[in-house]
């Protein structure tokens, strides 16, 4: 079946590690539980999560011919993701090695392996889709998928993460330019424009003719809109298990919001919910159904 909304980015197998409290140096962290594995990155959460609310998704993302590829390449099939743009490279699967501690909160050692190579992307994967969504990746990759959508008319939106934002608002012009939905937090913010004011969150929608979209991790979102209006959207008031995959969870939620033609106000409360079931379970590719974000959060 051909994807409703198709992602790229990374496809990675996480090692996640529950502990009391972060280690310090020559200290011992003791775990809580033993270690948990499952599929991770970006491009690959997001798509699980928008396939798990109803919309049928695929990936655009490399991985490795190692033991760690074949897990993220079958968990994404048990999920239902197409996987018909996944490629396959000789090599290593990108991994993470995460540590979550007693308030839920993550720290992340990555090794990206073959996740950024150079690929083909058949345009024609992009053009038959209604939305693009794009995480942090190489940018050649962003470059690619983003034109072919842009020419096709096709929305996107584009959640750069830790590693895309430090390339800085200079290398990501073109791809701002063609997208219609910047999601970031404060510290991706500064990365890009070397401010953590809203105000320069309100720059970018006006100088790039997009919404920019503010994540603050358990406080209101923010939402600066190209015509320099602005609102917030308070968040859902949950006890977290684990954070991981918390962003991924808000990006799905959202694009879901903005494919059922809510408003932005209410894609941003649909976001807002689907990121607080997220945060109720452990893993990131963990999020309930429909139905219990539906029940639980009033949405």
């Amino acid at each position: 079946m051909q994807p409703q909304i198709v992602t790229i980015g990374h496809a990675v197998y996480d090692i996640r590690n529950y502990v009391e409290a972060f280690p310090e140096p020559d200290r011992t962290a003791v775990m809580r539980m033993h270690p948990k594995v499952s599929g991770g990155g970006s491009a690959a959460n997001v798509a699980v999560n928008l396939t798990k609310l109803g919309f049928p998704s695929g990936v655009i993302a490399n991985i490795g011919n190692d033991r760690h590829g074949k897990s993220v390449l079958t968990d994404l099939g048990r999920f239902g993701v197409d996987t018909a743009q996944l490629k396959v490279f000789r090599g290593m699967t990108g991994l993470s090695v995460i540590i979550i501690d007693s308030q839920a909160e993550v720290r992340v050692i990555e090794d990206f392996g073959v996740a950024d190579r150079r690929r083909a992307i058949d345009p024609d994967y992009i053009r038959r889709a209604k939305f693009l969504h794009m995480s942090g990746c190489a940018l050649h990759l962003l470059d690619s998928a983003s034109k072919i959508a842009n020419k096709a008319g096709i929305p996107i939106s584009f959640d750069p993460g830790r590693a895309a934002s430090r390339l800085g608002e200079r290398k990501l012009a073109k791809i701002f330019k063609r997208c219609d939905f910047l999601i970031i937090n404060r510290k991706e913010l500064f990365s890009i424009t070397g401010s953590r004011d809203e105000s320069a969150a309100s720059e970018l929608a006006r100088k790039y003719n997009l919404v920019c979209v503010i994540k603050q991790g358990g406080r209101e979102i923010i939402v600066k809109t190209k015509g320099a209006s602005s609102f917030t959207v308070e968040p859902f008031r949950v006890k977290p298990v684990d954070t991981l995959g918390a962003g991924d969870a808000f990006c799905a939620g959202f694009i879901a919001g903005i494919c059922e033609r809510k408003s932005l106000y209410e894609a941003v409360r649909f976001a807002n919910a689907t990121a607080a079931a997220k945060v109720l379970r452990k893993g990131a590719q963990s999020l309930p159904s429909r139905r219990f974000i539906a029940k639980k959060f009033k949405v």
